[in-house]
């Protein structure tokens, strides 16, 4: 059995969870399909962020299996027997962004806590500190916005979609984690982007993809 990995999740749930919260719409069944789907994606990232430091989970029973960065390398589970070679396990993941690394703590601590939360409000607001946080979020420049892993969109998109997420009296969740997230955003590698469109500010030739590499924004 090859691994498979959560998808991304589609904004366009996360900004229809944001407009009914802010109108006082407490929906139990939204608020749990966007927080299991950001569970299943957060716990992905865990997974393969364990195989890029070289210390990979078995997909099966989640023991740790011998590796080795050789691609013909055969990697077997030694409870369970699972068996692949690590070239298919680092190829199960390539383009997908699911490298957790500069984030780990924000991912576990989400895994932690979500399956754990028994309110409406108590998991809107482990989903919205997920969403407004960033690799590096201590450092002086965080690297980019984990927003970028666990929703569709590139990093324009996303930064659009933050940035004209609804809040209003009824809200659980404060818009300041808002006026956290930009100062942190402006000070990102993707801080050449204007958060209210999701494009290059004037006179900026190009953007980070989230990915690793640059382009031209289009």
């Amino acid at each position: 059995m090859k691994p498979t990995w959560a998808p991304k999740l589609s904004p366009d749930k996360i900004k229809k969870l944001y407009e009914q919260d802010a109108k006082g719409i407490y929906d139990d069944e939204l608020v749990d399909d966007v927080g299991y789907g950001l569970y299943a994606r957060c716990d992905s990232m865990i997974m393969v962020t364990a195989v890029n430091v070289g210390h990979p989970l078995c997909f099966v029973c989640r023991t740790e299996i011998p590796y080795s960065y050789d691609k013909a390398f055969v990697c077997v589970c030694p409870k369970c027997g699972w068996t692949i070679t690590s070239g298919e396990y680092g190829a199960s993941f390539k383009n997908q962004t699911l490298n957790g690394f500069g984030c780990l703590p924000e991912l576990q601590d989400y895994v932690a806590k979500f399956p754990l939360a028994k309110t409406y409000a108590d998991k809107m607001r482990l989903i919205d500190a997920l969403i407004h946080a960033f690799h590096g979020n201590l450092g002086a420049e965080p690297s980019r916005p984990i927003a970028s892993n666990v929703i569709e969109g590139n990093i324009g998109q996303i930064a659009q979609l933050i940035f004209h997420l609804a809040y209003g009296e009824d809200s659980t969740v404060s818009q300041q984690e808002l006026q956290n997230w930009l100062d942190k955003f402006n000070r990102s590698i993707s801080r050449n982007i204007d958060p209210a469109t999701g494009l290059l500010k004037e006179g900026k030739e190009y953007v980070y993809d989230g990915i690793g590499k640059k382009g031209k924004q289009t």
